[in-house]
């Protein structure tokens, strides 16, 4: 009877030893794909905030969210299941787990195990049952590795995709600074371990305070749901990395050029007026110097123009970034 009961016992105890394994390896994961965002996104990666801080807010929101993951995206997906049928159709798909439904419709076991087709038109009908995820620890050092690695660089490719998106603030500033001729009172940007003409400051507090108060939801909350709504489209675990990434970074930069260049184009134009001018009026007055009376007349007019400019700016910001982060959500999330 006592060997018995010590057998239940050594039973129980590897069980919940396993059990709190698989637990720490998905708190560990978790977190490790929440990091990559905190290393380079904006707001959440700024030198001021110290590092202890950042990654106390890492451990605490990998806490927080790990049993809400546990429980299986199954029961997360549910919620967009309209008729509740147990089948989601694709008009009932949100964008950023098209990727999955499409995965899992196609493949093999998808197909024989949660798959219809619905009859009428001919559309795929994917189980709610199929989206649910069971995460098992790695087995290996390799495959520990690997998973550190994929969960890393989703939350750090969403991060860079929204700072390369900002870097425009910073290359407007730059232009119209050449512009001004300010360029020559640069001062040191710690956020990029760099230094930075004063109008690229300004703007990159600018695009940091838009994130902070953009609405119907913050900008650094935004980032931060998209990334969460990853776990759904990619369990923890079952995550790999895209093949088209340069396609996306491609067009983030394009955005980013096209954010300088509106940015700074009031600015240019003005500029471009003045400079006209006193090439007229050094030509039709040539008493005048206008070394000593460009400089103040640039320096009038293009700080005019800024300031009247300045709330456009934020208000094309605000509109930009959710679409940014959007694209980056779905691209990390298109099985492709």
């Amino acid at each position: 009877m006592d060997g018995l009961i010590e057998q239940v016992g050594d039973f129980w105890t590897r069980q919940l030893l396993d059990a709190a394994v698989q637990q720490f390896y998905m708190f560990i994961l978790i977190a490790i794909r929440l990091s990559g965002l905190f290393t380079v996104g904006p707001i959440f990666s700024q030198t001021t905030i110290p590092i202890n801080v950042r990654v106390l807010l890492v451990l605490t929101l990998g806490f927080v969210i790990t049993p809400v993951v546990q429980q299986g995206s199954g029961k997360n997906v549910a919620e967009y299941d309209q008729n509740r049928d147990g089948f989601l159709a694709e008009s009932e798909v949100p964008p950023f787990l098209q990727g999955r439904f499409e995965y899992l419709a196609n493949s093999v076991h998808g197909s024989t195990n949660g798959v219809e087709i619905q009859p009428g038109p001919q559309r795929q009908a994917v189980a709610v049952s199929a989206f649910s995820s069971y995460f098992t620890a790695p087995e290996t050092l390799t495959e520990l590795l690997r998973d550190i690695f994929t969960e890393f660089t989703l939350g750090f490719l969403l991060g860079l995709g929204v700072t390369v998106f900002l870097a425009g603030l910073q290359l407007s500033g730059q232009l119209i600074d050449q512009q001004l001729g300010l360029e020559f009172g640069a001062v040191v940007n710690p956020d990029l371990q760099g230094g930075a003409s004063i109008s690229s400051q300004t703007f990159f507090l600018l695009g940091g305070v838009c994130l902070l108060v953009m609405s119907p939801l913050n900008g650094h909350l935004m980032m931060l749901s998209a990334l969460f709504e990853t776990f759904d489209a990619m369990p923890v675990g079952d995550a790999f990395l895209f093949r088209e990434a340069h396609i996306l970074f491609s067009e983030l930069v394009q955005k980013s050029l096209l954010l300088a260049v509106q940015v700074a184009a009031p600015i240019m134009a003005t500029m471009g007026l003045v400079t006209i001018s006193m090439g007229f009026l050094g030509h039709s007055v040539p008493q005048i110097n206008q070394l000593v009376v460009g400089f103040p007349v640039r320096s009038l007019a293009g700080m005019l123009v800024l300031s009247l400019t300045l709330s456009g700016t934020g208000r094309y910001i605000v509109d930009s970034v959710p679409s940014v982060i959007n694209d980056i959500q779905l691209a990390i999330t298109s099985y492709q």
